[in-house]
């Protein structure tokens, strides 16, 4: 079955010529001029990927994907940005708040297909087909696997850190004191709960683009950053 794919962008003809290409391409696609208009036509009809132009007029792409990406149910759509502007700083905007990937314009369609076919058949981002992936902003967890990637890259963990994020991202921004998380994280009972700091510490380095989605709630311990 033909993967659906919403196109959102302000500029009419650049939809046109999305929905016609994308098209021939094999794609099912719909469009939307905004982002009010986008999120109608994601509740109307989950799409498997968004095309999301960073510059709309109701809202920004940046905005909009921490939204999207920031909500259960929607976090596991694969986002690819489009945008004309190609600066380092709006690609690591980008890409930090959940995109999957990002293309500037102007771009061929023969690349543009490239790229939504790869982010397609990334196992973690198939618009939540694989049951139990667990998301937050550009971190998924695969627990079948006990797999861990940030923007579609593996990440190696150790055992008690894959426990602590797993356990954060379960309780939903939820605060975890560092008792329970110690015990998560396997160390010994002799061992003073500043060692979830540590792991913590090592965790955010490992995350790289996902390390914000960890927040230190001073005195109490850490939880699931949800905006």
């Amino acid at each position: 079955m033909s993967a659906t794919i919403l196109a959102v962008d302000d500029q009419k003809d650049l939809l046109e010529l999305l929905s016609m290409n994308l098209g021939a391409a094999g794609f099912v696609v719909r469009t939307a001029a905004s982002g009010a208009e986008a999120m109608s036509v994601i509740r109307a009809n989950r799409p498997d990927l968004i095309l999301l132009d960073v510059m709309l007029g109701d809202i920004s792409g940046v905005q909009l994907a921490a939204k999207l990406k920031n909500s259960p149910e929607t976090a596991g759509i694969p986002i690819v940005m489009l945008t004309a502007k190609d600066s380092e700083t709006d690609v690591v905007v980008g890409l930090t708040v959940g995109a999957d990937d990002y293309v500037t314009k102007p771009f061929s369609t023969a690349v543009l297909v490239a790229r939504i076919e790869a982010v397609l058949r990334r196992p973690d981002l198939r618009g939540g087909e694989i049951s139990g992936v667990l998301a937050a902003g550009p971190v998924r967890i695969v627990p079948e696997s006990c797999e861990v990637l940030v923007e579609g890259q593996a990440v190696e963990l150790t055992e008690g850190e894959y426990n602590i994020l797993v356990a954060l991202v379960e309780a939903g921004g939820k605060v975890l004191a560092r008792a329970e998380l110690k015990e998560l994280s396997g160390a010994g009972k002799g061992e003073k709960e500043r060692v979830v700091d540590v792991h913590i510490a090592s965790l955010r380095k490992k995350l790289g683009a996902g390390k914000d989605i960890i927040k230190t709630v001073h005195g109490r311990g850490y939880r699931l950053r949800t905006q």
